[in-house]
């Protein structure tokens, strides 16, 4: 590869997924064409399947899809996936353990560390998820008799 075809926002980078050599042009993934390929199109399958069926477990949609799990947890930590409103599954913040739909903390615990922490955990903006809007509870009779 010629020098200058690279610029300063490129580098040689090692794929993540296979370990082959790649020009990376930028962006948090640092995967190869072929297996950028490879991952949108398992991240679409996981997409859809969520919702369409937005009360499914990371490890239902993995056995449904063929997904692994710990990359289903990758799309929700990493802000690119997020768990519908009416789902009753969530993440947990990382540091409280609160219920979140998507990233690695609640906004009041990533609002509490100051810039130097974030940088240094390597906390950005789309690394905090929101919480889940809460539902009404309902009241279940059995029988449906109420006494």
């Amino acid at each position: 590869m010629k020098t200058a075809e690279l610029n300063k926002n490129n580098e040689i980078c090692t794929c993540n997924q296979c370990g082959k050599i790649f020009v990376h042009l930028g962006g948090w993934l640092k995967l190869c064409k072929n297996c950028k390929e490879i991952d949108d199109q398992e991240f679409d399958l996981v997409k859809e399947y969520i919702f369409a069926n937005s009360s499914a477990t990371v490890k239902d949609t993995s056995e449904v899809t063929g997904v692994k799990a710990r990359k289903i947890r990758g799309y929700l930590q990493s802000g690119r996936l997020l768990i519908p409103d009416n789902s009753p599954i969530f993440i947990n913040c990382e540091n409280c353990e609160t219920n979140i739909k998507f990233g690695r903390l609640c906004k009041e615990c990533a609002d509490s560390l100051t810039n130097d922490v974030k940088k240094f955990m390597q906390i950005e903006e789309y690394h905090i998820g929101e919480r889940p809007k809460p539902v009404a509870a309902r009241m279940h009779y059995l029988n449906n008799e109420r006494k």
